[in-house]
Parts: structure tokens; C-alpha cells; sequence
């Protein structure tokens, strides 16, 4: 197999009974940085013949079969600051997504950590799978191979079908996988990227891809426009940050109430778990004018300062960022 490069991106196939559910099988799509710049079919060899194998596959009925799942995953693990990717199914295959939620640093890395041990941990014992490194490539494909279902963190099929979330709990990932019952035209997989944009953590859309019967997989870039399903004027990743509804165009981040009495102002905001939220200070709102007063992990936020709260005006923003 090919070495594992930060940033690389795979999809895991699997099968949860019939023909195929001893293996899974696993494909490194390519490189965040270098393999997906355009969109189009993916150069990954005939992964089709492989999928269809009697002996090592899924059958030749495996791109209609209800029990048969895909889902992509990968991470960028550089200096303990994790990107992480994930799928998720589209409920209908022209409707997008809905994004991941955000998760703090310590649960980005205890899923980084199971996210690495399918590709390249070392075997763990008897009964263990092989990482995706140790496996042998196949003759169809130098980049898939075929993992035996077994116990622990290397199995890929371990950690998607424990019944509980994707990678272990920390991910709040219910599944990243889509079904081919429906057909391969009507399991479309939307990938998430979580990481640090600018110093700011966000959930945004790295991609979508799809598969034809004959197990071409295609990336599309997404669009250069951002996605607002509810057309608030915030974006999906924006209201994921802010734990906000995307569907909903009334609900959105904003200070909800500014109060001021006893020489106390007070600031009030929706807030929510695993999130810091910057108090800024201006007189006039004139150029540059903007200071930082505060970082608080709720609302509501009271602010005591005698020389601010004693002026006959004064203006206020919040801003949300994970902590």
C-alpha cells in the first residue's frame, strides 16, 4: 500500500450481512492539498471489479444492495491541531447536507486518534484487522485493499458499526455512511471538513462524491457561493459555529438584549456548550475603534467597567469562536 501522507482522504465500503460482511474494503481517494483542486471522475483504478468479487467483495448486486455502506474519511494530524473529514449522506441527492457540528480540540484529537488507527496503526493482537498500510494492494487497484472485520481501533468496520458515533464518541458523527439500496445514483456523500480557518474553528463542505455502478467515484468541488439553507444571510458553517438552525431564517446569532442598570451593562446572546464568546467595546463606532473587553463561555455577559458603563452611549458586538 501506498505510505499514509497527512491530509490523505479514504472511503470504506462494507457489507453488515450476506456476501461480504467478514471484509471491508478500503481506498485512499487522494490528498487534501493535491488531489482535489478540479472536479471530476478520480483515477483510482477498477475498483468496480473489486467491489463485484464473489470471493473478496460484495457480489455483483453490491451497488443495490440495502446492506452494503460507504463512507469517506481522513485527517491532518500536523503539530496536535487535527483536520479532520467526514461524510455524511444526503437524504435526497440534490439537497445538500447537513453540516457536522464543531467539537472542541480534545475531541477533535481523540478522533484523530481513532481515525489514524484504521490507516496506520500497528497491529494490535490477535484478533485485530491490519491498518490500511499493512494491507496488501489488490490487483485491480494500487490504492484499495481488503480489511478483515476484526476487533479494536484498526477495523474500520469496528468503528462505524458499534452503535455508537463514527470514530468513537467524541466525534458526535451518528454515521458517516450512506446505503445503496436505493441504487448508487441515490447515495450521494457530502464531505465535511472540521479544522482551524484563520485561527478560527468552522465546519465547512470540502466536497461531494458519488459512485456509478461500475464503482467510478466522482468528486465535485462545491460551490464558490456558501450554502444558506434558510437565507438569513449566514451561512450553514456560520450557524454550526454559532449552534444556531440552518433551516430556520429567524434564528440566527445576534445580542438579543443590552440592559443597562446600577451602572452595570448587560449583554445578553444565545450561547451554547464548547464555544468562547469575544465582548468588543466602541464609543463612537468610528474606524478602529473596536476593543476586545472580554472572553466569556455564556450569556449573559455584565460589564462593570465604571469609565464604559458611565457614558451616554457606547456600542457592543459578540463574537463566537471555539475555545
Amino acid at each position: 500500500m501506498p505510505a499514509f501522507v497527512e491530509g490523505d482522504i479514504f472511503v470504506g465500503f462494507r457489507a453488515s450481512s450476506g456476501t461480504g460482511a467478514s471484509t471491508s474494503y478500503l481506498v485512499k481517494l487522494g490528498n487534501d492539498e493535491t488531489s482535489f483542486n478540479s472536479s471530476g471522475p478520480l483515477v483510482l483504478g477498477n475498483l468496480g471489479a473489486d467491489l463485484s468479487s464473489e470471493e473478496f467483495g460484495f457480489g455483483p448486486e453490491w451497488s443495490t444492495r440495502s446492506d452494503v455502506r460507504w463512507g469517506i474519511f481522513g485527517v491532518r494530524d500536523a503539530v496536535n491541531i487535527p483536520v479532520l473529514y467526514a461524510s455524511r449522506a444526503r437524504s435526497i441527492p440534490s439537497t445538500p447536507a447537513t453540516p457536522w457540528t464543531l467539537i472542541n480540540q480534545q475531541k477533535k484529537q481523540t478522533t484523530a486518534t481513532q481515525i489514524n488507527s484504521v490507516i496506520q496503526s500497528a497491529t494490535g493482537g490477535v484478533g485485530a484487522s491490519p491498518s490500511y498500510v499493512q494491507l496488501i494492494s489488490t490487483e485491480n487497484s494500487a490504492v484499495a485493499g481488503y480489511q478483515p472485520n476484526g476487533v479494536g481501533p484498526s477495523s474500520y468496520n469496528h468503528q462505524v458499526a458499534s452503535g455508537t458515533s463514527d470514530f468513537g464518541t467524541s466525534s458526535a458523527w451518528s454515521s458517516i455512511e450512506g446505503s445503496f439500496g436505493a441504487g448508487p445514483a441515490a447515495t450521494v456523500l457530502d464531505v465535511f471538513r472540521i479544522g482551524r480557518v484563520s485561527g478560527v474553528e468552522t465546519v465547512s463542505l470540502f466536497g461531494t462524491f458519488s459512485i456509478s455502478a461500475s464503482g467510478v467515484i466522482t468528486f465535485t468541488k462545491p460551490s464558490a457561493t456558501p450554502v444558506d439553507h434558510d437565507g438569513d444571510g449566514y451561512t450553514d458553517a456560520e450557524e454550526a459555529l454559532a449552534g444556531t438552525s440552518d433551516s430556520n431564517a429567524s434564528d440566527f446569532f445576534r445580542v438579543s438584549s443590552l440592559t443597562t442598570s446600577a451602572g452595570n451593562t448587560q449583554i445578553s446572546f444565545t450561547s451554547i456548550a464548547s464555544r468562547s464568546y469575544k465582548i468588543y467595546y466602541s464609543e463612537d463606532l468610528s474606524a478602529n475603534s473596536w476593543q476586545l473587553i472580554d472572553t466569556v463561555t455564556g450569556s449573559p455577559y455584565t460589564d462593570t467597567d465604571p469609565t464604559r458603563t458611565a457614558r451616554q452611549k457606547g456600542f457592543y458586538k459578540v463574537a463566537v469562536t471555539t475555545p
